[in-house]
């Protein structure tokens, strides 16, 4: 899921001023193999992520299939 939040810049022009991206697995994590590996990893790896953070912020919450955090913003 992602969610934009929306801001005024200083010419009182609506634009994209945050993103916030929750990210969420169908298997509980401690199913999953080389978790740890993959989501230290996974953000440098993503081209939209990387691309709009040049622009605004970018959270990333990820959780597993039971709905716990596994990597907090």
């Amino acid at each position: 899921m992602v969610t934009a939040h929306m801001e005024r810049n200083t010419e009182k022009r609506l634009r994209v001023g945050r993103v916030d991206v929750m990210i969420q697995f169908d298997s509980p994590a401690d199913s999953l193999e080389h978790l740890d590996r993959v989501l230290a990893q996974f953000e440098d790896f993503c081209v939209v992520t990387q691309s709009v953070r040049s622009g605004f912020p970018v959270s990333v919450t990820v959780r597993d299939g039971s709905g716990k955090v596994i990597k907090p913003e």
